[in-house]
């Protein structure tokens, strides 16, 4: 079967005369064949092309665009470093945008589909160059990705979006900082409090507020607290107006007196500098500089996150407030008997007041308190600035759309009934038409995304197909040792083994059996299973830096693994996750087994198979088990198909396999990688890999390895620039 969507996207992108053109465009996705016209029903087609492995699609977050807010995708190629050959869309709205999003990270999860169409010689365009071209079977491409994925037209952007920013507004942060050891599964709660460690202490206007338990009761710190109501809205008309920075905001927001945005980082992320209202007695104004970012959960839930940064300079007059972290959780619930939209709204919020008033102590002076409870409040005016506008909650929000399963194979009724013309589109071949005076005055646009291949035949097109990898020497699947066992502990990482609690820049392996799996009876059921031993023992574990990207270590003379590769029986899985901040650095896991990888077997396949195989099927699950509430909520714990939202690159040798991870892809990581590092030397973090199952003969999943980092300290990395 193969999944089709289509409906009007606005397609943007730097223009020919050095502004930016934005243009709605009838966009149609059905297997891998993606299209674009002007209207729906056009013969001419703008763009049309095939999605191959090399493909990713991004989400890219919130961007203004000529004056409207579009919530876009950059869907793009990894081997192509040229920013023209990207293609942006964006929606209006971001459930819209949601659905397109899951739509083409399926299609790129999926193996390629033929869809059979007689062919228009004369009105189809070819598929795109940079989109159509085979997979070539190298695992290991040389063209590296860029980690800072900005085109020109996004850096002209910029500087418009800080006018059109710069009004009233300001969101009321949210967080909780915990140093507890509970899982956080235990600690999210979706109903705002029944988490243990949240303690309710009153109700006020509608809202519930919970204090978080402290570890030292008898410090005076100001606690962190937490506001929780329900408002009858949808959540991503909720999640808008806490977005928008227009005049509106004063309606609901009574605690700022004006705010703008100073950096715009990218589609998920920027700066915001706030000065509050005063209405406290003889204390000083406060004024605030804050690291914004938010994202969307697959469920509809949204996140945006809050912590304070220097990067505007203090004002005179004005004393500085410290927001450790905080933001809003922004959750649907079930409607209601009338079929109206409710949405759970959670204000969390950690902060320093500062100033003499702050000095005094939280058991002295009531200011700090009142201010913090004041953020608090604006849930409430938020609740009932939603109940007087009245929004239509009964007009579908995803109306551009349809979402349909057609058959593999296409009867010629059955394309023209289901308006599916642009199939053809996809696979012919006639020379693109570039020199229509007409798509060049719409697009304004250079269009040499597409093929001017003219060499196949029209009339007979052949699948992408993509070759096993193949190594120089012969792999080495059954590892069974015939010598005993070795004492793995002389293969030692830079980084040391520290015990489960309490270690300090050290790693470790946590019980597997908190991370949850399809079972055997899952495909029926849909249930979970806590997981068994996993395939691989963590033996260790390096953290490295460096002025470039470190690709590859297990091929590097000097690693853990090459030091190995004289012991027989021994397989090893290498996860290099890399991570860009103020140098490259790469935490690189090594995982070992002494056990049979039985041919045939899911793990056997992903080993010996093909990249697009391997990407489907690669997932991490994560978790925090230690660690401030604003990381634990934006990492989760939900499983994250690494392969399709981040560029993996696999390299295979004798005796290992390696997995470079590169986090700096994705927009969405990238946001989630600023918050982790802002508090990394205070954090415990745990990564589950293994490999999804998608049939029964593939089930149950096992973990492929589990590693504890704990407590990582920046200035401890080895660096490799001068090796």
């Amino acid at each position: 079967m193969a999944s089709t969507i289509e409906g009007y996207l606005y397609s943007f992108g730097p223009s020919r005369q050095g502004g930016v053109y934005c243009i709605q465009t009838f966009c149609v996705l059905s297997g891998r064949h993606f299209s674009q016209c002007r209207h729906k029903g056009d013969l001419v087609t703008l763009r049309s092309g095939i999605l191959d492995v090399d493909h990713r699609v991004e989400d890219t977050g919130r961007q203004i665009v000529n004056d409207k807010v579009l919530y876009t995708l950059r869907l793009y190629n990894v081997t192509v470093t040229d920013a023209k050959k990207e293609v942006l869309v964006g929606a209006l709205n971001s459930e819209e945008i949601a659905e397109w999003l899951k739509a083409f990270t399926s299609s790129l999860g999926r193996p390629f589909e033929f869809v059979p169409a007689e062919p228009c010689p004369s009105t189809i365009s070819p598929a795109y160059a940079h989109l159509g071209e085979q997979f070539v079977g190298d695992t290991s491409p040389a063209a590296s990705p860029r980690l800072e994925p900005e085109s020109p037209m996004f850096h002209w952007q910029r500087e418009k979006s800080y006018a059109s920013l710069t009004t009233i507004g300001h969101e009321s942060p949210t967080l909780a900082k915990s140093s507890s050891s509970q899982r956080f599964t235990d600690l999210q709660s979706t109903d705002g409090g029944q988490a243990s460690k949240w303690k309710l202490v009153r109700c006020e206007n509608g809202l519930r507020f919970f204090k978080e338990a402290s570890s030292f009761p008898f410090v005076y710190k100001l606690p962190v607290m937490k506001a929780v109501g329900v408002v009858n809205a949808p959540a991503d008309q909720i999640f808008n107006l806490i977005m928008d920075y227009g005049p509106e905001r004063q309606q609901w927001d009574h605690t700022l007196e004006c705010a703008s945005v100073i950096e715009v980082i990218d589609g998920h992320s920027d700066v915001v500098y706030i000065r509050l209202r005063q209405d406290w007695g003889f204390s000083r104004q406060r004024d605030l500089c804050l690291s914004r970012y938010w994202k969307r959960e697959e469920s509809g839930a949204y996140s945006v996150f809050y912590r304070s940064i220097l990067k505007h300079p203090l004002q005179a007059g004005l004393v500085r407030a410290y927001i450790h972290s905080g933001g809003y959780v922004v959750t649907p619930l079930k409607t209601t008997g009338g079929g109206k939209p409710r949405t759970l709204v959670e204000s969390v919020l950690e902060m320093d007041a500062a100033g003499w008033s702050s000095l005094l102590g939280a058991g002295f002076s009531s200011y700090p308190a009142q201010l913090r409870d004041s953020l608090l409040r604006v849930v409430a005016g938020l609740r009932e600035h939603v109940a007087a506008q009245r929004f239509n909650s009964c007009v579908t929000i995803i109306k551009r759309h349809i979402l349909e399963e057609y058959p593999e194979v296409y009867p010629e009724d059955s394309l023209q009934a289901a308006n599916l013309d642009f199939s053809e589109a996809a696979v012919s071949n006639v020379p693109f038409l570039s020199t229509s005076d007409d798509i060049e005055e719409f697009f304004d646009a250079t269009m040499d995304q597409f093929s001017d291949s003219s060499e196949q035949s029209a009339h007979s097109v052949s699948e992408p197909t993509l070759p096993i990898v193949e190594h120089h020497k012969p792999l080495r699947i059954k590892v069974r040792s015939d010598r005993g066992i070795y004492d793995l502990s002389k293969f030692r990482g830079n980084v040391v083994r520290g015990p489960l609690q309490g270690g300090k820049h050290s790693f470790s392996e946590p019980d597997s059996s908190v991370f949850l799996l399809q079972g055997i009876n899952s495909l029926s059921t849909g249930s979970r299973v806590p997981a068994g031993q996993p395939f691989c023992k963590l033996i260790g574990m390096d953290w490295f830096k460096s002025k470039d990207r470190i690709d590859h270590v297990a091929g590097r003379s000097r690693s853990l693994v090459q030091r190995a590769c004289s012991k027989e029986g021994l397989f090893f899985f290498v996860v290099n996750l890399q991570i860009p901040y103020t140098s490259h650095y790469s935490w690189v896991f090594y995982f070992v087994t002494e056990e049979e990888i039985v041919e045939g077997s899911l793990l056997h396949r992903f080993i010996s198979g093909d990249d697009t195989f391997r990407n489907s099927r690669l997932s991490l699950i994560p978790a925090i088990p230690e660690g401030s509430w604003i990381v634990r909520q934006a990492v989760g714990t939900k499983s994250v198909p690494l392969g399709q939202i981040v560029e993996v690159k696999y390299h295979v040798g004798f005796n290992y396999m390696e997995i470079d991870l590169n986090l700096g892809s994705s927009g969405v990581v990238r946001g989630v990688l600023s918050l982790v590092f802002g508090y990394i030397s205070a954090l415990v973090v745990d990564m589950a890999f293994f490999i999804r199952g998608e049939t029964a003969d593939e089930l149950p999943e096992r973990l492929i390895g589990v590693g504890r980092c704990s407590h990582i300290q920046l200035d401890k990395a080895v660096d490799l620039s001068a090796t």
